[in-house]
């Protein structure tokens, strides 16, 4: 298989090598696993029926028949769902989650998807506005393309907003590991969740949820879908509020009683900055005039006010206190108990900030889009069109981290984006040929004003000659993004046991990139104000060529068990750093990987037992890495060669019908091999990758009877994460427990919740170029009573 890039670029890999390395680090539990299946297989008898073949599109969903589905409240007892079927015999790493699946877990939010997930984490920045998701070390950073989508009901929404959002009316959930160029519209070189949302039928239905607990937290979600025109035109509206005090407590004020400021303070003053509250709404008409065309037109918008930034001191942590302690005594052995006074007394508190200002972080998004579906005599084609229009307006915070007002930084993002997606792919999924060929074309507009404002004079003075305090220091930038792209995705069945999927895809990216860098301050020749450029502004127009391909083999012995192997090469479009006024380093090249993975899919014993268990080894060309060069200066470096391994394991057993107990486990290990940093003039040869979480655990224990009666208990575990390329900053391995005990039945259910009730403090991100860190959520409980319409 040849794969090409960007016209004379090629990238060989080493794929017997990869082949030698992978069999040396994971050939004890691989050979185990393939006893017990080759061994259980033996015993089961044989069967000839022939079974319907997987859509090529496993995005499909349940022709509307304009009946109500059998499952009608969250209480389903053996039903099986036909999708899990089709993704049994789908050779991809795919994670689903039902409705039921996703109000069990108590998945409410984005946030909460990855938790259930092996090998998918989550890196909350402290906004809304910048969550990066990552699968398999393949990560979304500052400036750059997600590498993993978020699709909903057919539509990408590519924008860092997008990925920290609220759930409501949910039908499934989706989580797809790997490259997916070659099977969805927008390429995802890392992966993609997909959800789907409540489609109406012709019986009326809807669902309302109420949700109260700690640290005064409101959520009320519903949703209703009913027909408007029996089997011609239906409509849908769903919607949800949401709203909790802030986690942090920051301090502004001190009271010393002996006039000591290492001795135990009394506060005077404090707030719960970061409460996040917003609202998000949904309209939706589906139409079906006939039996060969269908419409389905959606309108959402959504607007929060998050608060400030969730950003506390790393070094308060308790894992660190101990170490910087030392490290103060050594320097200073004769002041050891007043630093030990100080350092305690102004860290005790977790989650204790000491701002002046303390900020607030405001979007809005609105999304218009139509999907249709026109049934040819042998394909069917598809097209999903959409508008997306996001502001952030503003993010605002205290960039000094004290109570003297010094520095603030200020965000502002507007962008609008336009796609379209029209495929054509197969309608009779009995056929041995399956074949998915579409094309793809995007336009992106986004306007960034990024600035920090100076306080104090004497910084304004030194730097910003002629000017005084406040001055505003600006990085002004535009960027137009433009790609189009032509992809296809096919398989075909030999003997209805060997099936070989090939897909392509080849894009064109455009891009252009205006910048200018100024400073704004008051002047005594012009008390009104004055503007200095301080850097010359700047225009990049750049251009890229991309075909990457993927390969696939598979083999069902049987109907309920399957291996595959398979090679594909997925790719990150280059980018902009949006605050540089060095238009050399402005630019980033591609992210290039190659990965080559294997796998095993099994169900036995009449569903009660099955097994998904994945090993894949990538190598990735010019791997993006953030880098500060100052506290107002951000880049996106190339590295040149990382390799990243890894596994990812999902297992459940039904010992009796009422109970069900699960295990996902996911391992992903990603080094450096060339990595030149050309800021701080080092080399990172052989570090671990920052901010890839070396292990993921979720177990779960799951009862519900047929009183009524539920309960879920969980374990999560999460392996340690560098937060710097040279391996010194980091968060320790860490576990929660989670809880959820309920009374269901038809129409109304009604939990008691805890999660993390070991009250475990971590962190899920850091800042480069601070101290600052972001910790997770503490423990939360609360009550949420839900009533089916």
């Amino acid at each position: 298989m040849t794969f090409l890039f960007e016209n004379d670029s090629h990238i060989k890999i080493g794929l017997r090598k990869a082949q030698i390395q992978w069999r040396s680090k994971f050939p004890t539990f691989t050979s185990v696993l393939l006893i017990f299946i080759l061994s259980t297989t033996a015993l089961l008898p044989q069967t000839t029926e022939k079974t319907p073949l997987p859509p090529s599109n496993p995005t499909d969903q349940v022709p509307n028949t304009g009946t109500k589905p059998a499952e009608q409240g969250i209480r389903v007892t053996g039903k099986k769902d036909p999708r899990d079927r089709e993704i049994l015999r789908t050779p991809n790493s795919i994670s689903r989650l039902n409705e039921q699946d996703i109000q069990d877990a108590g998945i409410n939010r984005t946030n909460d998807i990855d938790k259930q997930v092996p090998n998918f984490s989550i890196i909350d920045s402290g906004s809304r506005n910048f969550t990066y998701f990552n699968i398999r070390g393949m990560r979304s950073i500052a400036f750059s393309e997600p590498a993993v989508g978020l699709i909903l009901d057919g539509v990408p929404l590519n924008d860092n907003v997008a990925l920290n959002t609220e759930l409501y009316g949910i039908e499934n959930i989706e989580v797809y590991r790997g490259s997916q160029a070659t099977l969805f519209g927008k390429n995802f070189q890392g992966g993609v969740v997909e959800i789907r949302t409540k489609k109406p039928t012709n019986i009326a239905e809807g669902k309302i949820t109420y949700d109260a607990g700690n640290y005064k937290k409101q959520e009320t979600s519903a949703y209703y879908n009913a027909p408007i025109i029996k089997d011609k035109l239906y409509f849908g509206i769903a919607g949800k509020t949401t709203e909790r005090e802030g986690y942090l407590s920051n301090v502004t004020g001190f009271y010393y009683p002996t006039n000591r400021p290492y001795e135990v303070p009394v506060e005077i003053y404090k707030t719960h900055p970061d409460g996040r509250k917003g609202k998000a709404g949904r309209f939706r008409l589906f139409f079906t005039p006939n039996d060969v065309f269908e419409a389905d037109l959606q309108v959402s918008a959504e607007s929060f006010d998050d608060g400030s930034l969730n950003l506390v001191n790393y070094l308060g942590a308790k894992s660190e206190r101990e170490k910087a302690l030392l490290q103060g005594c050594v320097a200073m052995p004769s002041n050891c108990a007043k630093l030990y006074g100080t350092y305690v007394n102004r860290v005790n508190g977790d989650r204790k900030v000491y701002w002046d200002y303390e900020g607030k972080s405001n979007v809005t998004g609105n999304t218009y889009s139509l999907a249709t579906t026109t049934k040819l005599p042998q394909a069917n084609l598809k097209t999903a069109s959409a508008i997306r229009k996001m502001d952030i307006d503003p993010i605002t915070a205290d960039a000094d981290f004290t109570t003297t007002d010094q520095h603030r930084s200020i965000y502002v993002e507007k962008a609008t984006t336009f796609l379209n997606d029209v495929y054509v792919e197969s309608k009779d999924k009995h056929d041995p040929l399956q074949f998915k060929v579409g094309i793809y074309s995007s336009s992106k507009i986004t306007n960034i004003d990024q600035a920090r404002e100076h306080r104090v004079q004497m910084y304004v003075g030194n730097d910003f000659g002629g000017l005084r305090a406040p001055a505003r220091e600006n990085n002004l930038s535009r960027i137009h993004d433009r790609n189009l792209s032509f992809y296809t995705h096919n398989s075909y069945t030999f003997a209805e046991k060997f099936t070989i999927t090939i897909g392509s895809r080849l894009e064109r990216q455009e891009s252009r990139l205006s910048h200018t860098e100024q400073v704004i301050g008051f002047s005594p020749i012009n008390p009104y104000g004055e503007t200095k450029l301080l850097s010359d502004p700047y225009t990049i127009n750049n251009h890229y060529n991309y075909n990457v391909s993927r390969m696939i083999f598979d083999y069902k012995p049987i109907d309920n068990l399957m291996f595959f192997i398979g090679f594909s090469r997925g790719y990150k479009n280059a980018g902009y750093s949006t605050v540089v006024n060095i238009p050399s380093r402005a630019t980033f090249k591609p992210e290039i990987n190659d990965t080559i993975e294997a796998g095993i899919k099994s169900e036995f014993f009449k569903g009660k037992f099955g097994l998904k268990y994945t090993q894949f080894y990538t190598e990735t060309q010019d791997f993006h890495v953030v880098r500060a060069i100052n506290l107002s200066q951000y880049i996106n470096l190339n590295a040149e060669l990382v390799t990243i391994r890894g596994y990812e394991l999902e297992t459940f057993i039904k010992p009796h019908k009422d109970t069900k107990l699960g295990l996902s486990a996911g391992y992903t290990e990603g080094i450096f091999n060339k990595f030149y940093d050309s800021v701080l003039n080092r080399d990172f040869n052989g570090k671990w990758v920052h901010f890839i979480p070396k292990y993921d655990i979720v177990s779960y224990f799951q009862y519900r009877n047929e009183y009524g009666i539920f309960f879920r208990g969980e374990f999560q575990a999460v392996g340690q994460m560098y937060f710097a390329a040279d391996n010194t900053v980091y968060s320790d391995p860490y576990y929660v427990i989670n809880s959820r005990i309920g009374y269901e039945t038809d129409t109304i259910s009604a939990y008691l919740y805890m999660n993390n009730m070991n009250d475990r403090y971590y962190f899920t991100s850091y800042i480069d170029g601070t101290f600052q860190a972001v910790p997770g959520a503490p423990k939360t409980y609360g009550f949420m009573l839900t009533y089916k319409i």
